[in-house]
C-alpha cells in the first residue's frame, strides 16, 4: 500500500491539480500595526489588522481587540502591508544561457531551479507562472515543503509550429514526421513541435496530462529565437482554435507569445485570454482587446533591453530586441488609454546576473507613464485575477489578494511602494517580512 501511495503521488500530477496542498499548521497569527494595500484598490486600509490562519487569511479586524488565542502576534511596526509578488512570466527551468540549458544534465539546471526558487521569495515573488520548461518537479517540491520558493502555475512545454519561436533544431534535421530527430528542446520538456489542428489538439491533450495548469502557443516570431522575424504569423486561426478548446474542455484557458499585430488579432478571434509580449500591436488591436471581456496581456521590457544591449550589433535577436523597445512606449500608452488589464511579467534569460534584476523590470515601468499604485495593482492582484483564469486547473487559492479567504501570502515593507515602487527594489533594506502559504520565510522587523 505504501509503495502505491507514493506512486501515485510522485506521478498523477493531474490529478493532484484538484486538491489545494494541506495547510502545513493550524496556528493564527495575527499582524497589527500595518497599512494594508489590499491589491486592487490604490487606497490604503488603516486601523485594521490581519489574521492568519493555516495557509489562508481568514480575517480583516478592527485594531485594538484582544491579542489572546493568537499562536504568534506580528508588530509591523508602522510599515506598508501587500500581498506577495505575482510574476506571470517566469522560466523556472531556463535561467541560464542557452548553451547550458541545451547541454547540461537535467539535474543540474534542476539543482539550480531550486537555488533560485529560494532567492524569488526572499525579494517577494511568491507566486510565478512558468511560461514553458519542465517544472513540475520543482513545483511539487516547493507545494510538499522539500524546497522553499514560490507557488507554480505550470505551463510545460511551449507548443510552437516548425520554424516558430520553439523550433531550435539543427537545420540540417528532417522534421521528426520524416525521420528526424527529436529535437534537444523537446527533449528536455521547454517546447512541443506541431503542425496542423490535429498535432496541436494532440500536444495540447498531452501538455494537460502532463499537470499545466493552462497551455502557452507561440503565434507570432520572437526575440530569443534565431528563426523567426517579429512580424511573423505563427499557427493558423483553427489550430490555435484546436488548443483554446482542448484547455476550455479542461476548465482552462492559453496564453501566447505573441509580438506581431496580426497573429495578435488570429488569437484574438480563436479565443485565446492571456498574451504575452504585444510590442508591434496597433492601436486599434490593442482597443480591441481592451474591449474583449476576460482578455488581459503583459509587456516584458527589461529582457529586451538587456538583449539590445548585451548581444552583438547584428545578432538578429539583438535586432529584434531593438524592435520591440522602440515599439513599447506606444503599446503601454494605448494599453493605459484603453484600459486593457496589464500583469507583471518579466522573460528573463540567459544568466543568473539578468535574472536577479527581476524587481527592476517593474520599477522600469515608471518611465511609461505608469504610477507606482497602478503598477503594485499589476504586480499583485491582477496577475492573480490572471493565474485565477485557470479555473478547474487552479490548484490553489486566490492569490495577490489581502482578503478573507484568500492565500496567506503576505509581505512588509518598511516605506509605501504605492507612493514609490522603486523601495522594492531595494528588497534587502525595505522588506521587512515576507510569509508564503502563512509559514513566514522572511522577518527582520
Amino acid at each position: 500500500m505504501a509503495d502505491q501511495t507514493w506512486a501515485t503521488k510522485s506521478f498523477c500530477t493531474c490529478d493532484s491539480l484538484l486538491v489545494p496542498p494541506p495547510p502545513k499548521h493550524a496556528h493564527q497569527k495575527l499582524i497589527k500595526n500595518v497599512s494594508i494595500f489590499n491589491g486592487e484598490s490604490e487606497d490604503l486600509i488603516t486601523g485594521h489588522d490581519v489574521v492568519l490562519q493555516g495557509h489562508k487569511i481568514v480575517d480583516l479586524i478592527p485594531t485594538g481587540g484582544s491579542e489572546d488565542g493568537y499562536d504568534a502576534v506580528i508588530d509591523g511596526k508602522g510599515g506598508f502591508l501587500t500581498p506577495g509578488l505575482v510574476d506571470i512570466h517566469w522560466h523556472t527551468m531556463l535561467s541560464l544561457d542557452p548553451s547550458s540549458i541545451f547541454n547540461k544534465p537535467s539535474s543540474y539546471m534542476a539543482a539550480v531551479a531550486c537555488m533560485e526558487s529560494k532567492k524569488l521569495l526572499m525579494r517577494g515573488v511568491t507566486t510565478i507562472r512558468d511560461a514553458a520548461g519542465d517544472v513540475f518537479g520543482i513545483q511539487q517540491a516547493i507545494d510538499d515543503g522539500i524546497i522553499p520558493g514560490p507557488r507554480i502555475y505550470p505551463s510545460g512545454p511551449l507548443i510552437s509550429q516548425y520554424s516558430g519561436h520553439g523550433d531550435f533544431r539543427n537545420s540540417h534535421f528532417l522534421p521528426k514526421e520524416w525521420g528526424g530527430p527529436i529535437s534537444i528542446g523537446e527533449t528536455i520538456g521547454a517546447f512541443l513541435l506541431a503542425n496542423g489542428a490535429d498535432q496541436v489538439l494532440a500536444a495540447t491533450r498531452h501538455t494537460l496530462s502532463l499537470g499545466a495548469t493552462q497551455i502557452k502557443l507561440a503565434t507570432s516570431g520572437g526575440v530569443a529565437s534565431f528563426k523567426d522575424p517579429l512580424y511573423v504569423n505563427e499557427f493558423f486561426e483553427e489550430e490555435i482554435r484546436a488548443a483554446v478548446r482542448a484547455a476550455e474542455d479542461y476548465g482552462t484557458y492559453v496564453m501566447v507569445h505573441c509580438h506581431g499585430d496580426s497573429g495578435a488579432r488570429r488569437a484574438l478571434k480563436a479565443g485565446v485570454k492571456s498574451f504575452s509580449h504585444i510590442s508591434q500591436l496597433e492601436e486599434e488591436t490593442i482597443k480591441l482587446m481592451a474591449e474583449t471581456e476576460g482578455v488581459e496581456a503583459t509587456v516584458q521590457l527589461l529582457v529586451a533591453a538587456n538583449i539590445a544591449n548585451n548581444y552583438a550589433k547584428g545578432d538578429p535577436r539583438q535586432v529584434k530586441a531593438v524592435q520591440c523597445i522602440e515599439a513599447s512606449a506606444n503599446v503601454l500608452k494605448w494599453a493605459k488609454k484603453y484600459r486593457l488589464p496589464l500583469s507583471w511579467g518579466t522573460d528573463l534569460l540567459d544568466s543568473q546576473e539578468s535574472r536577479d534584476q527581476q524587481l527592476k523590470d517593474l520599477t522600469m515601468r515608471l518611465d511609461y507613464g505608469f504610477t507606482s499604485a497602478e503598477l503594485m495593482v499589476q504586480a499583485t492582484g491582477n496577475g492573480g485575477k490572471c493565474v485565477a483564469m485557470a479555473g478547474k486547473r487552479n490548484p490553489y487559492g486566490k492569490v495577490g489578494s489581502i482578503e478573507k479567504g484568500a492565500m496567506a501570502d503576505v509581505l512588509i515593507y518598511s516605506k509605501n511602494p504605492l507612493e514609490d515602487i522603486k523601495i522594492i527594489e531595494d528588497f534587502e533594506t525595505n522588506l521587512k517580512l515576507v510569509i508564503k502559504d502563512g509559514d513566514i520565510v522572511k522577518n527582520v522587523l
